[in-house]
């Protein structure tokens, strides 16, 4: 069966969204003229800093690039961008491709007869709504990587995982066949409170005259309910730098190597004067910043993760 055929076994829907960013490398900020104390005078941080008007994106310029770690299940946790796929109930072992839409509207089916395809459009596994994964469920030679699909049962498991090895368990609830020109596309692909991710491939008799197969099988499954607990947590902010010194003109410290860390952000107070936000510097960078007569001001640096979130300030250099 050619690939038209079989991308005639997958429903569709969809709205692409389209972001972008623009990346900034480093931002300036005028500093206070008047001179202040010490550590107790962090609390006083100008709130309206380049930090406030900026994206992460637009402010770490590696926030697409950088290497995370595992996510955490937080509050924070906006779904994952899924890779692989395991069945155990039914052996299946597959990698996962992003597609998106035909120009006929349909939603483009996998490139091979034992890949699953994610529908990139739509939501991300763990995320609240509905994602989708297909696969095909038979080729010109026989059982393709969806073909026992139909043998699932309630409580069999799902693990979806990303490219740092964020791993989601997933649990069967129920599975129904629709024909194929009849499927309820917004119980399938529309919002929906919970965390689903629904397993979709073809089902029934072979129609030649259509040439795709009669009915829709949907497996309807739903985040493991420990791991949908966790989500409710609040996720820990970042530690903060270490080590912060300033020699000459030249503030250093060492890198946070934990907590999916992003950037680090560089405030000063000149004499009299509250500290404030002079620049940020992408996690991927050197962890130095250059500044002119620092000799007579006092800094401290704060680590940004994935979240936004923001550490607590360093120790203040002099």
């Amino acid at each position: 069966m050619n690939k038209l055929i079989h991308a005639a076994c997958f429903i569709l829907i969809a709205i692409i969204l389209v972001s972008g960013a623009t990346y900034v490398k480093q931002f300036i900020v005028q500093a206070s003229e008047t001179e202040g104390q010490d550590r107790k005078q962090v609390k006083e941080t100008k709130k309206e800093d380049v930090k406030n008007r900026l994206t992460l994106a637009e402010e770490f310029t590696v926030l697409k690039e950088h290497d995370t770690e595992k996510e955490q299940l937080n509050k924070k946790f906006t779904g994952i961008i899924p890779t692989h796929v395991t069945i155990p109930s039914i052996e299946v072992d597959a990698s996962i491709e992003q597609v998106g839409l035909l120009e006929t509207g349909e939603m483009a089916a996998p490139s091979t007869e034992d890949g699953v395809a994610w529908f990139e459009p739509g939501a991300k596994p763990g995320a609240k709504g509905n994602a989708i994964l297909a696969g095909h469920v038979d080729s010109k030679t026989g059982p393709a990587i969806f073909y026992h699909l139909k043998d699932l049962e309630t409580g069999d498991e799902i693990t979806v995982t990303d490219k740092q090895g964020t791993k989601l368990t997933f649990v069967v609830k129920k599975k129904k066949s629709y024909p194929r020109d009849k499927a309820p596309l917004n119980e399938i692909f529309g919002y929906s409170k919970g965390r689903q991710l629904n397993l979709i491939t073809c089902t029934g008799t072979f129609d030649r005259s259509k040439g795709t197969h009669q009915e829709r099988l949907v497996v309807y499954t739903e985040l493991k309910s420990d791991e949908a607990m966790q989500l409710e947590r609040e996720a820990q902010l970042p530690d903060a730098p270490a080590n912060v010194k300033i020699s000459g003109n030249l503030l250093t410290w060492y890198a946070v190597r934990e907590g999916n860390i992003i950037g680090y952000r560089i405030y000063k107070k000149e004499p009299g004067g509250t500290f404030t936000h002079i620049g940020s510097i992408s996690e991927y960078e050197r962890k130095s910043y250059v500044d002119k007569n620092a000799s007579k001001a006092l800094y401290y640096v704060t680590a940004v993760n994935e979240y936004g979130q923001e550490s607590t300030p360093s120790s203040i250099a002099k």
